[in-house]
């Protein structure tokens, strides 16, 4: 039952009971789900974006693209290839993995499990010690340094599958995969089932002294900068472990001290067995997409289990998903000549410098923020950049390295993952930031490392070049208002106008924010999405914050034109209308417990329901459903 677009009984008050249901009703009638989880319009301009890509990579192993080089073209169709050939893929099965699965195998020491867990981090790109990875210094951008953060387990769970109660039927279908994986690899259901419950309760050792997600979302958490002979001293079973990894004499910041501490506490001589059915485990998980039929099917019926629907995902789709997965920075390149518009591009620029003077001005007027605070907050706006396609060009392009070998499609893989971690660590010397998503990706984020908004190309894809002024204040405009407004969130206001990690805030403001952002946690968590379930405010306290303040600052700068209310209104209803989902009722309980946003419906309702203009456009009183009394109404900026 799809619980959130049945219910609709206001249809005499429309827009002034529901005003998302009002305006999106028959669109989200039309929309028949039938083996699919989701829909919106985000996820229908992603797949039209992935239409684009896949005639790029055919055109690429056809051997028509003229933007690569011969030899990205080359070892892009040796890959594709390998990856739609299903039956050598079935003969070759995990025999490249094997050589590593036998090493574990032989472990009968501490020193040789230290040893063998060294040669699979560096060599397969898998976290079992320690998870690595390469970012700007939040202190000093012009470095990088390396991040310890939490490590994963068994299909990349994190510690929140694990321990989290209302996790619990994700982690069986997890457990579930694991029993299927081993006997895939020629185990009993018995034996399959034993190692597993091994292999589970080490895991939950292991999440009860980590931190959890949400915590995980602080910079605060994030940021711990320590010492070389700290971090050897922490790993006093390991022994010069940072230098075996190939990452001696760097900075670093230990994200989870409990956790590393937990696992090199347990690198004894009675947990090598426990410690080999982790390894191994991790290994098959990390590589079942590779595999052959039997692995593959592993991965599918998880997905399918988690995201409650069987997608159809023959083996073209797997092999486009391999190929984009691996080669993510050569599809950018292409994806970038081929569809950067320039009207479109001159659109989001005018748009986003209208927000930036909006947005000043609701500085300049703040009545809680402090003088010399302000002062740093406009020097932040009048800093910030944005960058737009082409103009956003860092990523790691490894193909033209590679060389693609006679054998097996997991060969080739980890190749490619050695390539990308060599292209990681040799970027600790140049100070490079790599971009956060991919060209092909249908998003938009703020990046706090150097106070800049990144608009993929593919997010072209959601402006219509005959829409009005305000049709695309109300779609593009509050999208790149709501990045802009992750400026001067919970972590985005920790950080200057140069990126820099930056106390800037008095202490009386850090209480105000405070109980401003409690005040906006508190409302969204009192909206039931489906029965019983309610929005999480806490976890998505600071997507709401940039909620609220994006429709305020596209308000200011409608205001700043004279907007009629009728422009007002096509505003707002275009805001209403990008938001359009539908989701089955399970696809909608992960998103609860994973997405960091609020359900669509409610970034629009919750939103308006707060804001001074659209009760005086729209004529909104106390006896309609959209109401609240003006006491129980939340803004931040």
């Amino acid at each position: 039952m799809l619980s959130l677009f049945t219910n609709y009984l206001n249809t005499d008050n429309g827009l002034k009971d529901n005003f998302y249901l009002t305006i999106n009703k028959d669109v989200i009638d039309k929309i028949k789900l039938d083996d699919e989880y989701s829909w919106s319009y985000f996820i229908e301009a992603q797949e039209d974006v992935d239409e684009d890509v896949s005639l790029i990579v055919k055109e690429i192993v056809e051997g028509n693209d003229n933007i690569l080089s011969k030899k990205e073209i080359s070892n892009i169709k040796g890959i594709y290839d390998k990856a739609i050939n299903m039956d050598k893929r079935n003969k070759d099965g995990i025999k490249d993995l094997n050589t590593y699965i036998d090493k574990v195998w032989n472990i009968d020491s501490v020193s040789k499990l230290v040893d063998v867990s060294i040669l699979i981090e560096n060599d397969l790109g898998i976290d079992i010690l320690s998870n690595i990875e390469v970012l700007n210094d939040y202190k000093d951008n012009s470095r990088n340094i390396i991040y310890l953060t939490p490590v994963t387990y068994a299909f990349g769970a994190s510690s929140d599958y694990i321990v989290n109660d209302d996790y619990m039927a994700y982690k069986a279908y997890i457990r579930r995969a694991c029993v299927q994986l081993w006997k895939a690899y020629g185990y009993s259901d018995k034996e399959s089932r034993e190692v597993v419950s091994s292999v589970f309760e080490f895991y939950e050792g292991v999440s009860n002294v980590s931190k959890l997600s949400q915590e995980l979302e602080s910079i605060d958490s994030y940021y711990n900068i320590v010492s070389e002979k700290d971090i050897n001293g922490l790993y006093n079973n390991v022994g010069k472990y940072l230098y075996r990894r190939g990452i001696g004499g760097k900075v670093y910041s230990l994200v989870d001290r409990d956790q590393y501490k937990y696992l090199n506490d347990s690198l004894t001589n009675d947990n090598i067995d426990v410690w080999k059915y982790v390894i191994i485990t991790k290994i098959l998980s990390s590589y079942a997409s590779y595999g052959s039929n039997e692995y593959v099917e592993v991965v599918n019926n998880l997905n399918e289990a988690i995201l409650g629907s069987s997608k159809d995902n023959d083996i073209k789709t797997q092999a486009l998903d391999i190929v984009k997965g691996l080669f993510s920075s050569e599809i950018d390149k292409v994806y970038r000549f081929k569809h950067l518009d320039s009207e479109k591009y001159n659109d989001i620029e005018e748009i986003f410098l209208s927000i930036k003077d909006a947005f000043k001005v609701r500085i300049k007027n703040n009545k809680w923020l402090s003088e010399e605070a302000k002062n740093v907050a406009i020097r932040k706006l009048d800093k910030m950049k944005i960058f737009i396609g082409s103009e956003a060009v860092n990523g790691y392009e490894v193909v033209g390295k590679l060389e693609v070998s006679n054998g097996s499609l997991i060969r080739d893989v980890i190749n490619v993952k050695r390539l990308v971690m060599n292209d990681a660590l040799n970027r600790l010397d140049n100070g490079e930031q790599r971009d956060l998503v991919s060209e092909i990706t249908v998003n938009a984020y703020y990046q706090p490392l150097d106070n800049s908004i990144v608009i993929p190309v593919a997010f072209f894809e959601l402006i219509d070049e005959y829409d009005s002024y305000y049709e695309k204040l109300g779609t593009v405009g509050m999208i790149i208002a709501h990045e802009v407004t992750h400026a001067f969130d919970g972590n985005g206001s920790k950080f200057d106008e140069d990126g820099n990690l930056s106390d800037w805030w008095s202490e009386e403001d850090k209480e105000v924010f405070e109980g401003l952002k409690n005040k906006v946690s508190d409302y969204y968590s009192k909206y039931e999405v489906i029965d019983g379930k309610y929005i999480n405010g806490e976890k998505t306290v600071n997507e709401n914050i940039a909620d609220l303040g994006a429709l305020e600052c596209i308000i200011d700068v409608a205001t700043k034109r004279s907007a009629s209310d009728e422009e007002f209104k096509v505003m707002i209803e275009s805001f209403a209308s990008i938001w359009a989902s539908k989701e089955i009722d399970k696809y909608m309980e992960l998103l609860l417990l994973q997405d960091v946003h609020s359900p669509n419906q409610f970034r629009v309702n919750a939103v308006l329901s707060s804001m001074e203009e659209f009760y005086k456009v729209y004529n909104i009183y106390p006896w309609n459903d959209m109401w609240l009394d003006k006491k129980d109404r939340v803004i931040v900026w």
